[in-house]
């Protein structure tokens, strides 16, 4: 059995905003289709979406074997704007929570958890669906990144708690960082070496370090775009792509017993009929999905 898992940022509506004209909403909706009609994903993770958008989705393309989470949540001055959409055949969801910590008297938005229950297994699945601010709002440098980073590292070990055993915990999203920076690798603890984690189960593995800069060496003569990484920032000096959408896994899913992690699948899912979207200067969009499997063995 495999159980897929996905994240997309839309850019539809930042901050709650619908800001996307018709044509646009087609364009995301043509995404949305090949991975819900044509992948089959258990889980898509969204973000810049509202629960309109959500609905939007389900409704046009009569997804009658999904369900809307809608993780829009306001509260006060803070506007998540995150969701998903999942297979109910395949997960059931037992409880949800927003994610809100405190800093000398201001608010972030850390994650959405979402607790699963994979049906055909009895096996509780817990994910962290996360859309930290952008670069612009708080640089990479700013201490905030790395209090989010410790945050969210104190949310997968009351998991951990809460479950008396290292938990099936996965995290996605837009983080604004990339796999090197200090509140992923440092204060998240979210690393390279899988050796590493199974030794130290505190860890956290991150397949998405083997998905920074090009896809492909550099051939004389060769036409091929070029993508490296899962965001294109226009407007970028040293480098105009990151790897800012990641999907991370506890330790369990590498090896011992039950659901593992199957990295071939791990990739940013570089859709040659986005791209000219995701480049073109006048388009909303910058990001390409994202997409992992676990599975179980056998």
């Amino acid at each position: 059995m495999q159980i897929s898992i996905a994240w997309w940022n839309t850019s539809l509506s930042p901050l709650g905003e619908q800001r996307a004209t018709d044509e646009q909403k087609k364009i995301a909706l043509d995404v949305v289709r090949y991975l819900t009609c044509d992948l089959n994903v258990d889980c898509l993770a969204l973000g810049e979406v509202t629960l309109q958008d959500l609905n939007f989705f389900l409704n046009t393309l009569n997804l009658t074997n999904y369900a809307a989470y809608d993780g829009t949540v306001k509260e006060g001055r803070l506007q998540f704007d995150t969701g998903a959409l999942y297979r109910t055949d395949s997960l059931h969801l037992v409880n949800n929570k927003t994610l809100i910590p405190s800093k000398n008297g201001h608010s972030f938005k850390l994650a959405n958890r979402l607790d699963f229950i994979v049906t055909d297994l009895n096996i509780y699945l817990h994910l962290f669906i996360s859309h930290w601010p952008s670069r612009l709002a708080c640089d990479k440098n700013n201490p905030d990144r790395h209090f989010l980073g410790m945050k969210l590292r104190e949310a997968v070990q009351a998991v951990n708690e809460e479950s008396g055993l290292t938990a099936y915990t996965v995290l996605l999203g837009d983080y604004n960082d990339e796999p090197f920076d200090s509140s992923l690798a440092e204060h998240l603890l979210a690393v390279r070496d899988r050796r590493l984690v199974r030794k130290r189960p505190e860890l956290l593995y991150n397949p998405f370090w083997r998905h920074l800069g090009e896809p492909q060496p550099y051939v004389k003569d060769c036409d091929t775009q070029s993508c490296g990484g899962s965001c294109f920032h226009k407007g970028g000096t040293e480098t105009q792509w990151r790897t800012f959408d990641q999907i991370i896994f506890s330790s369990p899913f590498l090896g011992g017993y039950g659901i593992h992690l199957n990295e071939k699948f791990s990739h940013i899912l570089r859709l040659e009929s986005f791209l000219p979207h995701v480049l073109k200067t006048t388009e909303i969009f910058d990001h390409f999905p994202v997409i992992s499997v676990i599975e179980t063995e056998g």
